[in-house]
């Protein structure tokens, strides 16, 4: 029997990450001082629970989450990780079309493409999302995919922009879909689910991966109204957030996830300045993109050779650019070094 048409063309979306121990991975986007030395305590004291099916409903967590964002336990959504979220919004929500800006993270299409929907790519001026030229595309029945901040791109759409965006969706019935993966690196970032409250036509993701460094442990959770959350939570398969998974989210969203994040976030922001000093680039959160000038192919093996390993940003659209992650000082320095070289 032959699979659905549409699903024959579907090829894998490219992540970094995958190098073995001894290369210095500036691939990923994970936050360097992770994971905090509290999870693994976290990881041994559950495996007693190995032989309990998990709760498929995340309760405990969803109370810890409601308290931490001022909502009704049924306003969230808990699955194993971000991407699991955005194939179920696909599924739930996605009829005619989706709106994705040009160089943006990837799984979004993929998702699209999956339900056999048609994608439209908003372009990106300069490599910035350019929130007027999404208002005037948005259609009734639209959902917007929107990456803040922006991977690959490092950008970070603020309250003024945001504000409009979620206007014009109420407005015109769409669905915007705010991916905060990478929110927790950004300084005084806007409240965004503060809007909660006032309108049916606003998701937000957040993910635990990054802040955390434990991709390993594949947990995030969607923030939204409850009609939208109760068709994403109707469509998740049971079970598919473990008990680990659980344990270990319930850790880091207390205080002393607090404590770790803060601390950590003051270190990452003191090596950013270093290497914006030396490379000359910017960025609102914890990674970089750079424009090689050639093929990003060739620098990135020429990197990994030299035990760097760097995204190559082609899958992305951007065949001249790089993008990299901060790590530690050390680290960046050796990176800052080849790529000065190189450059």
């Amino acid at each position: 029997m032959n699979p659905r048409q549409h699903v024959q063309s579907l090829e894998p979306c490219e992540h970094g990450g995958g190098f073995v121990y001894s290369i210095r991975d500036f691939s990923v986007n994970l936050n360097p001082y992770g994971p905090p030395a509290f999870v693994f305590d976290v990881l041994k004291a559950s495996v007693k629970e190995i032989g309990r099916y998990p709760d498929t409903e995340c309760t405990a967590l969803k109370v810890q989450i409601a308290r931490k964002f001022d909502c009704l336990d049924s306003e969230i959504l808990v699955a194993a990780g971000v991407t699991e979220l955005i194939q179920l919004i696909a599924i739930g929500f996605v009829k005619t079309r989706a709106v994705i800006p040009a160089h943006t993270y990837g799984e979004y299409e993929r998702a699209v493409r999956i339900v056999g929907a048609e994608v439209k790519r908003i372009e990106m001026p300069r490599l910035e999302i350019a929130p007027e030229h999404i208002l005037n595309d948005m259609r009734p029945g639209d959902v917007i995919f929107l990456c803040n901040p922006n991977n690959p791109t490092g950008i970070y759409l603020g309250e003024e922009d945001l504000v409009a965006l979620i206007e014009e969706a109420e407005r015109v019935d769409a669905l915007l879909v705010l991916d905060e993966a990478y929110v927790d690196f950004v300084n005084n970032p806007f409240a965004s689910h503060s809007c909660l409250h006032s309108t049916t036509n606003l998701l937000i993701l957040r993910s635990l991966t990054k802040s955390f460094a434990i991709p390993g442990v594949r947990i995030g959770y969607a923030l939204g109204s409850e009609p939208v959350i109760s068709v994403l939570q109707s469509l998740k398969a049971p079970w598919s957030v473990s008990v680990f998974a659980q344990r270990v989210g319930a850790a880091v969203l207390s205080t002393a996830g607090d404590e770790f994040l803060n601390a950590t976030r003051a270190k990452i922001s003191r090596s950013k300045m270093r290497i914006e000093h030396e490379l000359g680039i910017h960025s609102d959160t914890n990674f970089y993109i750079l424009d090689v000038g050639r093929a990003a192919s060739e620098v990135s093996a020429r990197l990994l050779r030299n035990g760097i390993a760097v995204r190559d940003c082609t899958s992305f659209g951007l065949p001249t650019h790089i993008r990299f992650s901060v790590q530690r000082d050390d680290d960046n320095e050796i990176l800052i070094h080849q790529l000065k070289e190189l450059l």
